[in-house]
């Protein structure tokens, strides 16, 4: 992307953030958003806190699985240092890396970094699966909520396909011309993934547990800003939350972040400012947890993982 475009981009980001802000901030009562904050139960923002640090080593702990089942051989107190450092770049954006990338350099060292890179791909993939099948079954066990049937078909049928799609993918690429891009990738670059059926089940396993326990932060926002949601609930509104935010059409995720709770939380008749609460404690718990990574990456040096390994001289070797 040229500079250009990407100043372009970050711009329009901005402008719909702030936008969304605006809007929000006008059809909210501000006063009735003080008293929200002011009486937020900072019990439940630390349990809310510690549980999302907790999902975060088990998240680590997957990526650990997948890595060394490839070979990239750390011990898992490495993987889970560069998890943790990758969470502190995604929240910050430090120079040009993404965290993704800056994790998988960290673990590559380096070397083999493709092996790296496609760990974390591979890791980033399984845990939408689960995360969209996990929404897709909740709201088809929850007809309860009526939910307006267009958004109801698209994550149901959505979800149940991506998971699908995802467990059969080298199957279903062979219908690509043999050039082309995603089936040589598939086949080739992520096959060693998807050789061990049993690494996948563990996997899938591991997401499913990961995200049922992200719904749980969730529950434990939702005490914290005055009311109470059924967990089934939080089950529907955490994976579509999720999405959400990683659509890249916003800074930071602020506006969409808070527009989202206000669409789910209002459904079931509860005040605006509570929804509007959760959306700035949700932020609040991923700071803090990002800066748990900007500690462990002033341990490492404060330093950028390097692209490649240093040369050895020959008589060294």
């Amino acid at each position: 992307m040229s500079r250009g475009r990407a100043v372009a981009s970050t711009g329009l980001r901005v402008a719909v953030s702030l936008g969304l802000v605006a809007y929000i901030l006008s059809d909210v009562d501000r006063g009735d958003i003080l008293r929200a904050l002011l009486g937020v139960r900072l019990d439940y923002v630390a349990a809310a806190l510690g549980l999302y640090l907790a999902t975060q080593v088990l998240s680590a702990f997957k990526w650990a699985m997948l890595g060394q089942s490839v070979g990239l051989d750390r011990p898992f107190v490495q993987y889970l240092r560069f998890y943790f450092i990758g969470m502190f770049f995604n929240l910050f954006g430090v120079g040009t890396i993404g965290g993704d990338l800056a994790r998988a350099l960290y673990l590559s060292g380096g070397r083999n970094r493709a092996l790296a890179i496609h760990s974390v791909l591979f890791d980033r993939v399984s845990g939408l699966a689960l995360l969209m099948l996990l929404g897709a079954a909740a709201l088809v066990a929850a007809p309860q909520f009526h939910f307006p049937w267009p958004l109801w078909a698209a994550v149901v049928f959505g979800g149940f396909g991506l998971f699908v799609g995802w467990w059969t993918c080298p199957w279903l690429v062979r219908v690509l011309p043999v050039p082309q891009r995603l089936r040589y990738q598939v086949q080739h670059d992520l096959a060693p993934f998807w050789r061990d059926s049993r690494l996948l089940g563990r996997v899938a396993g591991v997401s499913l547990v990961f995200h049922v326990l992200q719904c749980g932060v969730q529950w434990c926002l939702a005490r914290a800003a005055g009311t109470e949601l059924p967990f089934s609930y939080c089950l529907i509104m955490h994976p579509l939350l999720s999405v959400m935010l990683a659509l890249p059409v916003s800074l930071g995720g602020f506006g969409v972040r808070e527009g989202g709770y206000l669409y789910f939380i209002t459904r079931l008749d509860i005040d605006d400012s509570i929804a509007v609460t959760m959306g700035l404690l949700w932020f609040a718990v991923t700071v803090l947890s990002g800066l748990v990574g900007g500690a462990f990456f002033l341990a490492e040096g404060a330093r950028l993982p390097k692209l490649r390994a240093r040369a050895v001289p020959p008589h060294a070797a």
